[in-house]
């Protein structure tokens, strides 16, 4: 059993109700804001203007800190069931990984952005390309045909004009 799984199962079998969870706010320049668990983030990284939040299932979120208003940092009291229902979403979601032929990408974008889909060698040269346009906030689901690339490793990246996610992938 995983450890976060065994802590849950620790809180019901105990009959709390409530634990403590700790976000980070960012309310953007735009007037749209996003919320993520400090419990989900690996770490945070600064490259000149740009902030990395580094998930635990090895995506990255990046943005230019200037389209940041302002942050906030809070420590709720969360019901547990409002806490299981949430504890399996993920960012960004690519399978089958490894892939022989097609690469399905699904992924929760928390606002409207203008997006695009790349596949990149590992030196950065980006080897596939695909252009959604206006993409709405929600739960999206796109298809790449890897079939013409060689077996290797390779990093998917979905950007935006408000940051991107990226992902590493493994062609058969």
């Amino acid at each position: 059993m995983k450890k976060n799984h065994f802590f849950i199962f620790l809180l019901l079998f105990l009959g709390l109700k409530t634990l403590h969870a700790q976000t980070i706010d960012f309310n953007y320049n735009d007037g749209t804001n996003a919320s993520y668990n400090v419990n989900d983030l690996r770490k945070i990284t600064f490259v000149a203007d740009v902030m990395n939040l580094h998930f635990n299932d090895g995506s990255i979120y990046s943005w230019n800190v200037s389209s940041i208003g302002y942050y906030t940092y809070n420590e709720l009291l969360v019901n547990v069931d409002d806490y299981l229902r949430n504890f399996n979403e993920l960012k960004m979601n690519i399978f089958p990984n490894p892939t022989n032929n097609f690469l399905n990408i699904s992924f929760n974008l928390p606002y409207a952005d203008n997006l695009s889909i790349s596949i990149s060698d590992l030196q950065g040269k980006i080897i596939l390309e695909k252009k959604l346009g206006n993409v709405a906030a929600g739960i999206q689901v796109e298809t790449i045909d890897m079939s013409g690339l060689v077996a290797s490793n390779y990093i998917c990246k979905i950007e935006g004009n408000k940051g991107s996610f990226t992902k590493s992938i493994i062609k058969k």
